[in-house]
């Protein structure tokens, strides 16, 4: 029986895909086929023989793990995670709270799930808002695991430095820390539909016939859908502020826990900018 001894555990939005497909391709590094298979969250997505199939295919790998960014919001997962996997090592991606925010309501609008409003959606006690808080989140884990265990990365040093990012992860996993994995692409970036109906069609159609496609054909959908999205506007600048103002102690108190100072997330971008970090 093989299970995860690293796990990346959020938070959405803040990278965790680039940084899947960055440490997958390290030859000693095994991540499970699927990503955000979630089984520590509550309720999990899958059965425990499910969650133990998808790792099957590790090879003598020293790094085995999964990436589910359910986890850091979640008030169950730390618990359900060291009574499990009391040794594992933990990886959280941070981002600035109104622009992660954000890019999760984008994220909700191209899958069709959300119709409402930016100004209606970016504020307290909304799905957007909460799960960008980061502090009380990180605490739990670090009431639960040692610290030297939980590597912190924040979106901008992926984004200004991949290289020194991932080889400091590489470290932190124990592997080869020389491996340079291909870093040109950017995944899973923001972008919403510009035919809506179509888009969904491609997607409902893609679910429709997955169970008798092959898995490599279905990234026929994908590259179509792609065609299909456009840049999203930026946040507005009034909104972005206003989010900033509310988010400031998060800031404070995340930036003492981890011991990095987030004063630069208070800054207001420039009105029409858009982040240009990788896994939007």
């Amino acid at each position: 029986m093989t299970l995860p001894n690293f796990l990346i555990i959020g938070a959405a939005k803040a990278g965790t895909t680039s940084l899947y497909e960055y440490l997958r391709q390290h030859p000693d590094v095994y991540l499970s086929p699927l990503k955000e298979p979630r089984y520590y969250s509550d309720p999990p997505l899958c059965t425990r023989d499910e969650y133990l199939r998808l790792f099957d295919g590790v090879r003598g790998e020293r790094a085995i793990g999964e990436a589910s960014p359910q986890y850091l919001p979640s008030e169950t997962a730390p618990d359900r995670i060291a009574a499990d996997l009391p040794e594992v090592k933990l990886i959280a991606t941070l981002r600035n709270p109104a622009d992660r925010a954000y890019s999760s309501y984008l994220g909700r609008i191209r899958g069709g799930s959300e119709r409402r409003g930016v100004d209606e959606t970016m504020r307290r006690g909304s799905y957007y808002f909460e799960t960008s808080l980061y502090a009380q989140s990180l605490s739990r884990y670090y009431a639960r695991f040692p610290r030297e265990r939980i590597k912190v990365v924040l979106l901008d040093d992926l984004a200004s430095d991949p290289r020194a990012l991932t080889r400091g992860i590489f470290e932190f996993l124990g592997v080869d820390a020389d491996f340079e994995p291909d870093l040109r692409t950017r995944h899973n970036e923001s972008g919403i539909p510009a035919w809506q109906a179509l888009y969904q069609f491609i997607w409902k159609s893609a679910a429709a016939l997955q169970k008798f496609v092959p898995p490599q054909g279905l990234g026929i959908p994908t590259r179509l859908s792609r065609r299909l999205l456009r840049k999203p506007p930026p946040l507005p600048r009034d909104v972005r502020e206003r989010m900033l103002d509310e988010f400031r102690d998060d800031i404070a108190a995340t930036g003492r826990l981890i011991g990095r100072d987030l004063s630069h997330w208070l800054a207001t971008a420039p009105a029409g900018s858009r982040s240009t970090a990788p896994g939007c």
